[in-house]
């Protein structure tokens, strides 16, 4: 192998990794979940699903937005208001937040709301008092970058309360990879600030080229997000895609309101389409994939009616399917998320933690107990081991010629036939892994295209709403939007977008629909039902203002 080729493989690779489509699958319980859903929801319910998640956000904006600026030249003192908006902001982040991980781990006792509103008020009370002192040590008002002033204590006594009420020895690891998620979570907002503030003060060809930075800051986002959120696999498509998309669109919209030549406009509107045309183009791939792995199949997947998720979740629940899933180094059978980790699914494949357990017990030199390795209601992975087919003592020769004949024959028959078993099921747990993968791409590419469907009407009803305030002049956001023509120009753009998000939603509905074999939008209510506390806490936690 060439040197140069050794050094360019990885970094094509990574960069195949951190421009394209980020690996993922769901697990065979997320599966389970997810064919009930489509079996038991009525299209009212999906409905209802799809138009009332925003709802939170759009509450919580408007109680936020209900609250008004005073100048900030009447210094600290005379900031009521704005430390009650700050309050209120800092209180819901800390609510979705806390509510976020504990909605991902089992078995925490102190679940109830007074103890979810008693630490957010707490560490809401902390981010208020850290700004005060600062503001009256320094006599700055406001304080500079005041939503990240108070980080360090808020960390600190967060900490405090984690290991006094939440942390036991067995979600201790747990709970610290969730809390470096959703630190994650909050760490974009610094990027969001810093280049508005860069964007609104170059030329119009300077702004023209920071637009071609949108997708470079939406690929690094999201992909430091994977990095932390990865091991989480039923969450990692909904994790990454409603933090790093969303600031995605809060880039483009500021693009699209503060730009000062149309070039701009046009090169916001040709990101997205490209992305939109990607989209299709991932969704034809992985048919394809799904087909041609389903063709080389030695056993058929299934009936020839059913769809690609009915078929994978038949062959995923075979015994020898199932192991080979649950090996893993994140078990593909089972999954961390309690959300889709049932009582009645567990008791239901109770048959394959006994069996790997006593299989371990036999066959591994270190003993692994499955019920004493349970962490958060996660199954532990079943260690490797070999079944030795043939005998491993060697074979006398005083056996007779026709006795030695037969044995040899028999194992090598037993052999074949492991071998054959053992190779179909490769085989299928391949189709199985083919399937899930491919939903939770087209799980991340739904929820893309519905973040943006909200998110930027939101946007103009929000500037609309902004401009009616007779204290508009003392929004950032507000700066260069100061008539009436300037926010109808803004929202007819924004509209323009987000019509064009609708109709290539369409397109992805029907490609899954004909190319997958079930129904996107079932999907899409799917993930937004079952991970409603997570999702619905992203919209929150971001308001524009």
């Amino acid at each position: 192998m060439h040197p140069v080729y050794r050094v360019f493989k990885p970094v094509a690779q990574w960069l195949q990794v951190f421009a394209g489509r980020l690996p993922g699958e769901y697990t065979v319980a997320k599966l389970d979940a997810f064919d009930c859903f489509r079996l038991q929801t009525s299209p009212w319910q999906v409905t209802g699903i799809l138009l009332l998640t925003p709802m939170g956000c759009l509450v919580a904006n408007v109680l936020i937005e209900s609250i008004p600026l005073s100048d900030p030249a009447t210094g600290f003192y005379g900031s009521l208001h704005f430390q009650a908006r700050n309050f209120l902001v800092a209180t819901t982040v800390m609510t979705t937040l806390i509510t976020t991980k504990v909605s991902c781990v089992s078995h925490l006792t102190p679940r109830s709301w007074r103890f979810i509103c008693g630490m957010s008020l707490t560490l809401a009370g902390v981010a208020i008092a850290t700004n005060a002192v600062i503001s009256i040590a320094v006599g700055i008002f406001p304080v500079p970058f005041t939503q990240f002033a108070p980080t360090g204590p808020m960390a600190v006594i967060g900490g405090l309360i984690n290991q006094r009420f939440l942390e036991t020895p067995e979600n201790r690891v747990r709970l610290q990879r969730l809390d470096r998620w959703l630190a994650m979570d909050l760490a974009p907002i610094l990027i969001y600030p810093i280049f508005t503030a860069v964007f609104m003060a170059v030329q119009s060809t300077q702004q023209l080229w920071l637009s071609l930075l949108l997708p470079v800051l939406k690929f690094l986002l999201r992909y430091l997000l994977w990095l932390v959120v990865r091991g989480e696999i039923d969450l990692v498509g909904a994790a990454t895609c409603s933090v790093g998309h969303l600031y995605h669109i809060l880039f483009t919209v500021m693009c699209l309101q503060n730009a000062k030549s149309w070039k701009t406009y046009a090169v916001v509107i040709a990101v997205n389409t490209i992305q939109m045309l990607l989209n299709c183009r991932g969704i034809l791939q992985d048919s394809d994939e799904i087909r041609r792995t389903a063709e080389q199949l030695t056993e058929s997947p299934g009936d020839d009616h059913e769809d690609a998720v009915t078929s994978a979740l038949t062959i995923a629940q075979q015994e020898n399917v199932a192991k080979l899933l649950h090996r893993k180094r994140f078990s593909r059978f089972f999954s961390l998320f309690p959300g889709y980790q049932h009582a009645d699914y567990v008791s239901k494949h109770q048959k394959l933690l006994r069996r790997s357990s006593s299989v371990n017990l036999r066959h591994s030199s270190v003993p692994n107990v499955m019920t004493n390795s349970k962490v958060d209601g996660a199954v532990a992975p079943i260690s490797k081991m070999s079944t030795p087919i043939l005998p491993t003592k060697r074979l006398s020769w005083k056996i007779s010629s026709d006795s030695f004949t037969t044995e040899i024959l028999v194992a090598s028959f037993a052999k074949r036939g492991e071998d054959t078993r053992q190779v179909c099921a490769r085989e299928q747990e391949a189709y199985v892994r083919q399937v899930t993968s491919a939903l939770h791409q087209t799980e991340i590419v739904l929820l893309r295209s519905y973040i943006t469907i909200f998110a930027l009407p939101f946007y103009g009803l929000y500037q609309a709403l902004l401009f009616s305030l007779p204290n508009r002049r003392y929004f950032v956001t507000m700066a260069t939007t100061t008539t009436f023509d300037a926010v109808a120009g803004m929202i007819f753009h924004m509209l323009v977008l987000c019509g064009l998000e609708l109709l290539f939603l369409v397109v992805y509905v029907t490609l899954i629909s004909h190319r997958l074999g079930f129904s996107g939008l079932h999907q899409l209510a799917f993930v937004l039902w079952s991970q409603r506390i997570l999702i619905q806490g992203k919209f929150i936690m971001l308001p524009p203002s």
